[in-house]
């Protein structure tokens, strides 16, 4: 039976009738699906909260039980009648809150939490939710189940808090555990390391865990159903006169999404774009008992369908954050990014892009890794680099589209629209991808470049 995968985030899942809206909108399907589910709004950071509470203070672990007790026995309670039924999933909540409670004492008697704890604790929201929605399925008529990725065979690389799926060896296993007439209601955000023990997909996983099943199980679609229109041509919050992209390619939404578009994880679409499986992104907000999407993204439909103005959509975020190394041969010296790229590896630290000339290398970071970054940087003199310096106050805006690397005048036009509203731009790359040109500018100009580059366009 050809499945659909459907995704419901947390924003999804905030209110009683945002689950109630969820599990209309499964069983508008009309056949079995897989359901996965991020946890409940807010508990992941909640949970993040609480590894730094219990490193402090034993007695937080009680009230962050307590907590999540309350908000999934409330959740059963409004959409759950059947009172054998909801005693029986309130004794699964209780046998994971217990879990939950060994794993915040070990880090509490510890004082840390290591990464394999870490991504225990984390994933006990995904763990929590799931079982609640399975629940309100079978209470809408419909023949649900959870189904856990420890259980259907969800591999991982074992890398802790920021897992890569092992695809090929997990098929068969997921494919055989998702088959059947019922729909599987599976927790996003982690797999299993062949070690058994828990790995994240970083965050926002649980689009990259929903791409990971539909891949194993030959899905029809993704479907995310998220609370905006699709992918716009601009954040509207900057742009008020953004639309909505219809279509959009695999590498153009994996780039806006890396670039701060924050419609789905950035790496939704490696697991399907081998298989050509098509990703829907639809706004549960809208629903009205049709399955509608909003922006389909899929493989590229050939010259003639690339858009006239070229660039389809501007992102933009002040999240990163720069680390120059200078000196007067640091372009031509071999060696030096190589010995760069090696110390940044071994602190666990990932590099977003790299712009290079004779005098610098530029190397762009999320904001939030700058000190690290800074430190393995810093540690030990590298010949030829005479200083370390690092640039925070900046921003990142991108121009996303298909051909914008091989059209004549795209880039020309965009610095023309940029410079006509008096922004510096003090970096920019193109070419390195055939669908993306970005700008980094001080953070104070980030809006005013996104929207100038928007309305050129």
């Amino acid at each position: 039976m050809v499945r659909f995968v459907v995704k419901f985030g947390g924003s999804n899942l905030k209110s009683a009738a945002d689950i109630r809206r969820s599990t209309e909108v499964v069983r508008a399907y009309g056949c079995p699906v897989v359901v996965v589910v991020s946890a409940f709004a807010g508990i992941t950071d909640r949970l993040i909260h609480a590894i730094g509470e219990v490193t402090l203070a034993l007695s937080s672990i009680d009230a962050v039980i307590e907590a999540l007790r309350r908000i999934h026995g409330d959740a059963l309670i409004a959409h759950v009648t059947d009172a054998e039924r909801r005693a029986a999933v309130l004794d699964v909540i209780e046998e994971r809150l217990s879990g939950l409670d060994r794993l915040l004492r070990g880090v509490h008697y510890i004082g840390s939490a290591p990464d394999f704890v870490s991504d225990a604790v984390l994933a006990c929201g995904e763990r929590l939710s799931a079982p609640v929605i399975a629940a309100a399925l079978i209470d809408l008529g419909i023949d649900a189940v959870e189904a856990l990725p420890e259980d259907i065979g969800l591999l991982t690389d074992g890398v802790h808090g920021n897992a890569t799926a092992l695809t090929g060896a997990s098929s068969a296993a997921v494919s055989a555990a998702l088959g059947g007439d019922r729909t599987r209601v599976v927790p996003g955000f982690y797999g299993v390391g062949k070690d058994g023990k828990t790995t994240l997909f970083g965050r926002g996983g649980s689009d990259y865990t929903a791409a990971v099943i539909a891949r194993c199980v030959g899905a029809a679609s993704l479907d995310l159903w998220k609370d905006v229109d699709g992918f716009l041509s601009c954040d509207p919050r900057i742009a008020s006169d953004s639309r909505t992209i219809p279509y959009l390619t695999y590498e153009e939404a994996a780039e806006l999404s890396y670039f701060g578009a924050k419609i789905f994880h950035p790496r939704t679409v490696e697991p399907l774009e081998g298989d050509a499986i098509p990703v829907r992104v639809m706004n549960v907000t809208r629903f009205a008992g049709a399955i509608e999407p909003y922006t389909t993204v899929g493989p590229p439909l050939g010259e003639a369908a690339i858009d006239p103005r070229v660039i389809k959509s501007v992102a933009s975020t002040d999240e990163v954050a720069v680390v120059r190394l200078e000196g007067p041969v640091v372009g031509s010296r071999p060696g030096i990014l190589a010995r760069a790229t090696s110390r940044l590896d071994a602190a666990g630290v990932n590099i977003s892009s790299v712009i290079t000339a004779q005098t610098s290398i530029n190397l762009i970071f999320r904001s939030q890794d700058l000190p690290r970054a800074l430190a393995a940087l810093q540690a030990d003199a590298t010949p030829g680099v005479l200083t370390v310096v690092p640039i925070e106050d900046v921003a990142l805006v991108a121009a996303v589209g298909e051909g914008i690397r091989d059209r004549f005048g795209v880039a020309g036009r965009l610095m023309m629209a940029v410079a006509s509203e008096g922004v510096n731009v003090l970096m920019m790359q193109a070419g390195a991808s055939p669908t993306a040109v970005y700008l980094i500018v001080h953070r104070d100009d980030r809006e005013r470049t996104a929207r100038a580059i928007h309305d050129a366009v």
